[in-house]
């Protein structure tokens, strides 16, 4: 079991009454470490997240998928689940999003770096991918400026693999993470509860089967057009 250095408790300026738990920040930061210094990995993830409905209530909508990335600039997502089939290359150079049920695809140039790219196309496209927020450099930090609390809750079992449990509360949203407690970090699991939005829609993600520098071959990441597959525009 990988050892958790003991830090001081941070408190950050502007924040007097915000309390973070010093072992959950040293769990963050080497869960962000073990990230930033991969060369390329792989994944697959399970999604769960409520939206609203009318005349039901909140509807837990349910994706599963696998993810590969290869540093600076490649990028593979492909999911699927009750909203649809669809897969996303990045090559460095351009961008693709396919949808196996409308036969459809959409492609943008770009050049940009992994995060660069989830960050634009999230923000211009509306386009989500799989626990984003995880794979940022700065995670630890963002998510301090941003928490009125930060606590360690000790260690269980999420399946059969052991994790840290850390939570944290912001004004809009209550979270959970569960990062592995073995030779690696890895997020294991996240949990967030929207708090501030009509009935606490709930979003929660758990990924699975981390495969970390293997040697992943470029075509991964090539989109291919489908026979008869027909061109779109991504809308902003």
């Amino acid at each position: 079991m990988k050892y958790i250095f003991i830090v001081l408790l941070a408190f950050l300026s502007g924040r007097a009454a915000a309390q973070y738990d010093s072992i959950a920040v040293s769990i963050l930061d080497s869960m962000s470490m073990e990230i930033g210094e991969l060369e390329s990995c792989s994944f697959r993830f399970f999604t769960e997240f409520d939206i609203s409905n009318d005349e039901y209530g909140l509807i837990t909508h349910t994706e599963s998928g696998t993810a590969y990335m290869k540093a600076p600039d490649k990028l593979y997502i492909e999911k699927k689940g009750d909203k649809g089939h669809k897969s996303f290359y990045y090559n460095g150079n351009s961008f693709s999003i396919y949808s196996f049920d409308k036969n459809q695809y959409a492609s943008v140039p770009v050049s940009l770096s992994i995060v660069e790219l989830i960050d634009s196309l999230s923000s211009h496209y509306g386009v989500d991918f799989p626990g984003a927020d995880l794979f940022y450099p700065d995670f630890t930090d963002n998510l301090l400026e941003t928490s009125n609390n930060l606590i360690y809750l000790g260690q269980n079992f999420i399946g059969d693999t052991e994790c840290y449990h850390v939570a944290g509360a912001r004004d809009d949203m209550t979270y959970q993470l569960w990062v592995t407690s073995g030779e690696n970090s890895l997020p294991k699991k996240m949990s967030l509860v929207y708090i501030s939005k009509p009935d606490n829609p709930k979003y929660s993600i758990i990924f699975a089967d981390w495969k970390l520098n293997e040697n992943i071959d470029d075509s991964k990441f090539e989109f291919t057009i489908p026979a008869d597959a027909r061109l779109i525009k991504l809308i902003k």
